[in-house]
């Protein structure tokens, strides 16, 4: 999407995109006192979002907007080469304090989803409910693969393939994924764009592939909701249900016949989340 069309959709959703002052990326909806702070998943680059991504944020985001402003917010760009999931959670924690000053929703799938439990077991005063999507305590062997695999792509400078491999994850049609990877391998470095910082995205993979959370799952304090399909393969339905063993105020649902593509279907979610945050 060009910068043409973002300012279009960004008016007319009166939505808004930038920077908080500590450098986190962010994107806005609504105007409301309560706060769901969305953390974004895996990402290759850390700005503001954009084109696809911000049509997905408006769209999933839409639902809530009546109760919630809703943000979704990304890493700091250039972060060193021994940046840790604590250090982010540490990040989001400290502008959470100063931008909000009370506890707020914490959604996060994926890799957003991963760091979102540092931030709960951390920093557990900032965190008001916890929803976790698509993740688990840990990655699967066959998770870490692929993204081992896509790392590797990646400091090639072979962004389509890098692209390509992460959606060995996404898509659990062998169909609909040959033909997505066929497509991404041509185009994803059109659709992925300049690489300012290469080394965001390998810290993101290497905090995926090191964590493991399970010894620490007893010190999220938060009301929590944890979503998955049965069918994923980077955090498999049982690794979610240790997750939410885990966590002692925790609540699971497994949804049949999906994978890890679940963040984009919000028309499923949407009923047992809304339900969740009027508890």
């Amino acid at each position: 999407m060009s910068k043409d069309k973002d300012k279009r959709v960004k008016k007319k959703y009166n939505v808004e995109t930038g920077f908080f002052e500590d450098g986190l990326p962010y994107a806005r909806i609504g105007d409301k006192p309560n706060i769901i702070v969305n953390i974004e998943a895996l990402s290759f680059k850390h700005e503001p979002p954009s084109g696809f991504t911000l049509k997905q944020f408006i769209k999933s985001a839409r639902p809530f907007i009546e109760e919630y402003t809703v943000y979704l917010i990304v890493r700091k760009q250039n972060v060193p080469e021994d940046y840790t999931f604590t250090d982010m959670a540490s990040d989001y924690a400290k502008m959470i304090r100063r931008e909000f000053k009370e506890p707020v929703v914490i959604m996060g799938a994926s890799t957003g989803g991963q760091i979102a439990q540092y931030l709960a077991a951390n920093h557990p005063d900032i965190v008001r409910k916890l929803i976790i999507i698509s993740a688990a305590y840990r990655v699967s062997e066959k998770g870490a693969e692929i993204e081992g695999k896509a790392a590797k792509y990646f400091k090639k400078g072979k962004y389509g393939n890098s692209l390509a491999a992460i959606l060995d994850l996404i898509f659990s049609s062998k169909i609909t994924r040959s033909i997505a990877k066929f497509f991404t391998r041509l185009i994803g470095k059109r659709i992925i764009g300049k690489i300012k910082y290469p080394n965001d995205f390998l810290t993101e993979v290497r905090g995926d592939i090191e964590m493991n959370f399970k010894e620490r799952l007893k010190d999220i304090k938060a009301l929590t909701l944890v979503l998955s399909g049965d069918l994923d393969i980077e955090y498999t339905a049982d690794l979610v249900r240790e997750t939410a063993e885990g966590i002692p105020n925790s609540k699971l649902i497994l949804y049949e016949g999906y994978g890890h593509n679940l963040a984009a279907k919000w028309k499923l979610l949407q009923k047992d989340i809304l339900e969740f945050l009027k508890k």
